[in-house]
């Protein structure tokens, strides 16, 4: 953060006293991060922020170029929660700058766990005339994938119908809308703790204050949530009911039945994302399933399941906030991506998504057990066993520094994903970090872990 500031102001002054002038054309990215001895992605958001504040430009195939004098922005000029927010998310632009060979701190898998899905050819679904594509459609979404979506739930015993769903850009979107539907600045909501550190981004940069409630290996602490609910009388909770990221935890019985009645006697409503939900057999119990959606926004997506690049998820709920929130939907986008939903309802109904689910279950169950024989080799644990998602929690041991070791991991071409990016507190987050199940049966990480960490 200091480092970038400082480059920052220093490219700044150098552009203020004339000795880059208008046009002059900066180092590329690699240069410029040997030049000043951080990583490229510090120089990334150097840039950003440069042009962010109107003192450089982009261009295709010249790189950044210093831009005509036309009142910038200074750095101080830029918003403080804006700042905030963007900082919180360096980990994503890792994760989407792919700088590493081995990419255990990644939220997603390996590409090859996604390849070979079995898709119909993509221009014969589209020129299907039995779809109209040229327009619009409905800013609730595609009405056969909803309808998809509310028999999932229905065999899961959680009734719904297709006018209780409305269809998003991935899980995040459904987040942002949720946020500004409901929320406003100086709102204070409650919020897991490690958590979902794009959330925590997203209520910065709307002036959102969030208390972190402490997550344990069956869900959130229902002592804590009282406490904090009685003293800050919350909107929302935001939670995790199965396969939590960062944790990998998921709510028992208890918990969930606690969490529901929580909500009701401090009246807040709970926001459950979950992006496993599609897995079969899933561990744990879902919050719809003991409530439906008199308490609960349940927010789900194909991101994480399929492709990050569907960018398609939706939102499920009382059919009154559902309403709002395709209203929200239609100002802010008009709609989501109609050709997307459609590849994915056909896909369902095909069975094609069933059978790639069933490979992709398979696939985690036996990288979770190959990981817990291997962290019982160097005498670490998780703070639970690794579950249906993707993520598995590593406590490590007392006076360990998360951050000195994701940085002795970098130098080797390892990402780590440590306890800071999670934490609502970060400075007094204790020392963990959050493994991508998937990645972590490289040799290169455990070869790592056993000469940083092994007894």
């Amino acid at each position: 953060m200091n480092k970038t500031k400082n480059i920052v102001r220093s490219l700044a002054d150098e552009i203020a006293s004339g000795n880059l002038r208008a046009g002059d054309r900066l180092p590329s990215i690699r240069s410029a991060a040997l030049e000043q001895g951080v990583s490229k992605n510090t120089i990334v958001d150097v840039y950003d922020r440069l042009v962010a504040q109107g003192l450089i430009t982009a261009r295709q195939g010249s790189g950044f170029i210093v831009a005509t004098p036309n009142h910038p922005i200074r750095e101080d000029d830029v918003p403080r929660h804006l700042v905030e927010a963007v900082d919180s998310i360096s980990l994503l632009r890792a994760q989407l700058d792919q700088n590493y060979a081995v990419r255990v701190g990644d939220g997603r898998p390996p590409a090859f766990w996604m390849a070979g899905i079995p898709m119909r050819n993509l221009p014969d679904l589209l020129n299907d005339t039995g779809n109209d594509t040229s327009g619009y459609g409905s800013h609730m979404g595609y009405q056969p994938l909803r309808t998809l979506i509310a028999a999932r739930h229905n065999a899961d015993g959680i009734a719904i119908t297709s006018e209780q769903i409305v269809t998003t850009f991935g899980a995040n979107h459904g987040l942002d809308l949720i946020v500004r539907r409901y929320l406003k600045a100086g709102d204070t909501v409650l919020v897991d703790d490690p958590g979902y550190y794009p959330l925590f981004a997203k209520l910065r940069f709307s002036q959102i204050n969030f208390v972190g409630v402490s997550r344990g290996p069956n869900g959130p602490d229902l002592n804590q949530l009282r406490s904090l609910a009685i003293e800050h009388r919350p909107k929302l909770f935001f939670t995790q009911s199965l396969a939590h990221n960062p944790t990998g935890t998921s709510m028992d019985l208890a918990t969930a039945h606690g969490v529901l009645k929580l909500a009701e006697m401090m009246d807040f409503m709970v926001v459950d994302d979950d992006p496993f939900v599609d897995l079969p057999d899933p561990k744990g119990v879902r919050l719809a399933a003991l409530d439906g959606f008199d308490r609960v926004i349940f927010v789900g997506t194909f991101s994480k399941t399929l492709s990050a690049s569907f960018r398609t998820g939706y939102i499920a709920a009382d059919r009154s906030i559902i309403e709002e929130l395709a209203e929200l939907k239609m100002i802010t986008t008009v709609n989501s991506s109609r050709f997307a939903e459609m590849i994915i309802a056909e896909m369902i109904q095909n069975r094609r998504y069933a059978r790639h689910l069933k490979k992709l279950a398979g696939r985690l169950l036996n990288a979770s057990q190959k990981l817990q024989d291997d962290l019982a080799l160097l005498d670490l644990h998780c703070k639970a066993a690794p579950g249906q998602g993707y993520y598995a929690w590593l406590d490590l041991p007392a006076g360990t520094s998360d951050t000195e070791l994701a940085k002795k991991a970098a130098a080797e071409g390892i990402f780590l994903a440590p306890s800071s990016f999670f934490s609502v507190q970060p400075s007094s987050a204790p020392p963990g970090m959050r493994l991508n199940v998937t990645r972590t049966g490289d040799p290169r990480f455990l070869r790592f872990l056993k000469r940083e960490l092994g007894s």
